[in-house]
């Protein structure tokens, strides 16, 4: 199995298990400097732009963790396209976002217009998407089998915080 990651600070070298190759990239080079160091196997880069750093139909999973949650929408639609091209058929992709429904996101957005009604400068900007949007994005790029996890369920998992998505890219015919 091949995989990648974006946003690559979250220690995915835990799950090498089971993957013949997991690289990963991120846009700040002190995210990648920890990884590299704590994972030493892993293959890791810098890349800032909205693309993924892989082969036409190479991937087996791609996982963007923290990455839809800080870059405007048309790039999280553009990443999404790009993923779709670097998956093979069949391949899954899934990521984490920010979004509205949530109540725990909720205090996170007023935090920022508080900030904002003070006159103070946003450190970080934060994204808040929609599952429709998504669900929109995903068949016009030509994705399938979509599956949404709220960040507070912890069903199968311990919970995550950001709600995740997962989505399947069609096989081929």
């Amino acid at each position: 199995m091949s995989a990648a990651a974006a946003g690559a600070r979250h220690r995915l070298c835990s799950a090498q298990a089971g993957a013949d190759a997991i690289s990963g990239t991120d846009i700040i080079p002190g995210f990648i400097e920890e990884l590299t160091a704590k994972c030493p196997s892993y293959e890791a880069h810098v890349h800032t732009a909205p693309t993924i750093r892989a082969e036409n139909q190479s991937l087996d999973m791609l996982y963007h963790w923290s990455v839809f949650t800080h870059i405007p929408p048309e790039e999280c639609f553009l990443y999404m396209e790009d993923s779709y091209r670097a998956l093979k058929p069949g391949g899954k992709m899934v990521f984490s976002f920010l979004e509205f429904a949530d109540p725990q996101h909720w205090p996170n957005f007023m935090h920022r217009v508080q900030r904002i009604k003070k006159g103070k400068p946003l450190n970080l900007l934060d994204t808040f998407l929609h599952r429709d949007w998504i669900a929109l994005w995903a068949e016009q790029i030509g994705f399938s089998r979509m599956a949404f996890t709220d960040g507070a369920d912890g069903t199968n998992h311990p919970p995550f915080w950001q709600t995740l998505v997962s989505m399947t890219k069609r096989p081929a015919i």
